[in-house]
């Protein structure tokens, strides 16, 4: 049996030691998968972050291994081998409803067919042409009707339901608000878990929107209630159908690095990585070696510290400010006797600057650890700063 890098931190410990893992088998058989407080996924009564793919070929599945991905999502084909292969790769996967593989021990949930918000294209009688009519592709009886079959077979899994990101504010050429207000509330409430997909740079040219992803857990986090947890996709690469490949932009590390981490500073217990293309040709799988190394740093830099991102958020109120007006964006967490910030300057102007942390009760002098930096500052009293480089990320650790 594979083992991967626990989800479990049980290293954290008084003193200023680094956040070091147990090596265990997280991808152990599933038992129980239940949703806590804080919309944390526990599985066998062990808090788990899913970092998932999407509709990946049984013949990648070491492939998304190797870069720290740990839930495969959204079987291709038949469920019964989809399981059975993330068994023997000893990853979870997410299946779309077969109640043949009700209660897989590898299977962490099931999930509706891809984004049934999707305006629906009608054929309007009187011109005889196709056109959209602000009703999603999905009603909200057909998936009403396909949540209750698979309640009425399985209630040990959690059912997940993905959205496009029509429901955003920032999108109003498909639905208007009042359509909004009418599809949305009415679908998350056939689902456990939702998510949604938005790609500036891979599907809009957009690299100026590179907060939409944090900007969408937000807002879907309103529309789910304080339950369900909420996840995004995000790009890694170039390669769309929507942009001539000629004149698209690559989607570059720090990208899909300042994407992820403000996602997860917003609320989302769970990632996703969209990785198709279909420019220059179609693979399901493109990102570049760069952005596999990132990848696969980022994607264990998360698992290790899933213990501290999935606990409660802490009662210290700290905020975050970078000179020159930069975006910036703080989560504070309190864990195993420590305080734990997690920082990201998510500017898509990419500037930089040096960021002030005010923190209060902080005493002058404290040591503040830059967490896989081999580095740490001395605050201030109440406060400290460090510089930030175009869409950095850093992550502090510090007894208060």
């Amino acid at each position: 049996m594979k083992t991967l890098t626990a989800v479990i931190v049980l290293c954290l410990v008084v003193g200023c030691q680094p956040v070091s893992p147990v090596s265990i088998e997280t991808a152990a058989p599933i038992k129980t998968v239940t949703i806590d407080q804080n919309r944390a996924f526990v599985v066998n009564g062990r808090p788990f972050f899913p970092i998932m793919s999407w509709a990946q070929p049984i013949k990648n599945f070491d492939k998304l291994s190797s870069v720290g991905i740990n839930t495969f999502c959204g079987d291709p084909g038949a469920a019964k081998a989809y399981c059975d292969a993330g068994q023997a790769a000893d990853r979870y996967v997410i299946t779309h409803f077969d109640k043949t593989v009700a209660g897989h021990p590898y299977q962490l949930g099931w999930i509706h067919g891809d984004e049934p918000d999707m305006p629906a294209k009608k054929q309007d009688t009187e011109t005889r042409t196709s056109r959209a009519d602000n009703v999603p592709r999905r009603s909200a009886e057909q998936l009403a009707d396909h949540f209750q079959r698979i309640k009425s077979t399985d209630t040990s899994r959690p059912v997940f339901m993905t959205f496009t990101s029509h429901f955003m504010k920032e999108f109003n050429d498909k639905y208007d608000q009042a359509a909004k207000d009418r599809i949305y509330p009415e679908f998350v409430k056939y689902c456990d878990v939702i998510g949604f997909d938005t790609y500036p740079v891979y599907g809009w040219n957009r690299p100026d929107w590179l907060d939409y992803p944090g900007r969408g857990v937000t807002q879907l986090r309103a529309i789910a209630g304080p339950q369900k947890p909420v996840y995004a996709w995000i790009e890694t690469h170039k390669g769309s159908r929507w942009v001539t490949y000629e004149k698209q932009l690559d989607v570059l590390p720090r990208h899909t690095r300042s994407e992820v981490w403000l996602a997860v500073i917003r609320g989302a217990t769970a990632i996703g990585y969209f990785t198709h293309a279909w420019r220059p040709e179609f693979t399901e799988f493109a990102p570049t070696e760069q952005m596999q190394q990132e990848l696969k740093r980022l994607n264990n830099q998360i698992t290790r510290l899933a213990p501290v991102i999935l606990s409660a958020p802490a009662k210290t109120e700290v905020s975050i400010s970078i000179d020159g007006d930069v975006k910036a964006d703080i989560m504070a967490r309190r864990f195993k006797g420590r305080l734990y910030l997690f920082a990201v300057n998510y500017d898509p102007a990419e500037k930089s600057g040096t960021a002030a942390f005010n923190v209060p009760n902080l005493k002058a002098g404290t040591k503040i650890e830059v967490v896989d930096e081999d580095r740490s500052l001395k605050a201030q009293k109440g406060f400290f700063t460090d510089s930030f480089d175009p869409l950095a990320v850093h992550i502090y650790r510090l007894k208060l």
